[in-house]
């Protein structure tokens, strides 16, 4: 084999190594997995429930998901027990094992919490169960007429709500 050829060969070897090098990469960022956490269980007598993920839609932030709380031992406002709250999810703010939520009440029994709720939650490996912790949920204010920007949890650190050991269920950050 002449020497002109087999430089031509290892050339177009080698540049069919790093094209195909380039396109495993690109096509592992462009599917990697956006940040999302979920979780079910209770604290105490309280049940919840959430499943939220990051988007990818370059605003801080923005996430999508639902979450829910039943809460026997709360009577809301207009004496209906137990307690009862749905959220949709518009933000999600992940510092390493812990993200801190924030939504919309869809639906809930007490008119006084119709507001932006937050959350925060942890993930401390397994078993969930009394490793695993939640934050109550936190509403914007008091005030019914007014309703807070559930955005705000772009501005909320991970220990800003205080976190109670899960006594049953899991938690995963992923």
């Amino acid at each position: 084999m002449n020497k002109t050829l087999r430089n031509m060969l290892l050339g177009a070897t080698v540049l069919t190594v790093i094209c195909l090098g380039t396109m495993v990469v690109i096509r592992t960022s462009a599917f990697a997995p956006s940040p999302s956490a979920n979780g079910q269980g209770s604290l105490d007598d309280r049940k919840f429930s959430f499943s939220g993920k990051l988007l990818d839609s370059g605003t801080c932030c923005a996430a999508q998901g639902n979450a829910t709380l039943h809460n026997p031992e709360f009577t809301g406002a207009n004496g209906h027990s137990p307690y009862q709250l749905q959220i949709d999810i518009k933000c999600m703010n992940k510092y390493g094992n812990t993200v801190v939520f924030g939504g919309l009440t869809r639906r809930t029994n007490d008119p006084n919490l119709v507001d932006a709720v937050f959350f925060t939650v942890q993930d401390n490996g397994e078993p969930g169960k009394g490793n695993d912790k939640i934050s109550r949920a936190f509403f914007w204010d008091d005030d019914p007429t007014t309703t807070g920007d559930p955005m705000a949890c772009a501005l909320t650190g991970a220990a800003d709500f205080p976190l109670e050991t899960i006594t049953a269920g899991n938690v995963q950050v992923k």
